[in-house]
């Protein structure tokens, strides 16, 4: 084997490693099933956008929500918590999203520095900006 390739291959190893390491941090062995959204630190309900009305809102869990892109009432939310688990210094959330590519995703949540951040699902769209595909 090539010298170069070696090299690459035990960075890449050794990188997979490190970040399998980083996700380990996130321990709710001991945690807490979340049954509700009420059961949520107020600063994960404002990254969730719970505050939110109508399409851009979040529903409980087995509440109300559109899980389609054709949208009859606005009122109802195109997100729905499903189920979730917290321990002291992490919250895992999977969060169903309705529409035309209706799909789950995975969040997490850190405390950091007496802040709760999301630190993964964390991207462009995040949490509680799933716009709906189409109104009627």
């Amino acid at each position: 084997m090539n010298l170069k390739y070696a090299a690459l291959l035990i960075f890449t190893l050794a990188f997979s490693a490190q970040a399998d390491a980083q996700d380990v941090h996130c321990d709710v062995t001991n945690g807490k099933a979340v049954t509700s959204l009420d059961e949520l630190p107020a600063q994960i309900l404002d990254l969730l956008g719970r505050d939110k009305t109508g399409t851009q809102g979040i529903a409980n869990i087995g509440g109300e929500f559109n899980p389609s892109d054709a949208i009859v009432d606005h009122s109802v939310p195109m997100r729905r918590l499903v189920t979730g688990v917290a321990g002291l210094d992490c919250i895992w959330l999977t969060v169903e999203y309705g529409g035309v590519g209706h799909y789950q995703k995975k969040l997490e949540y850190r405390l950091v520095d007496k802040h709760w951040a999301q630190v993964k699902g964390a991207n462009s769209e995040r949490a509680p900006s799933a716009p709906p595909a189409a109104q009627r």
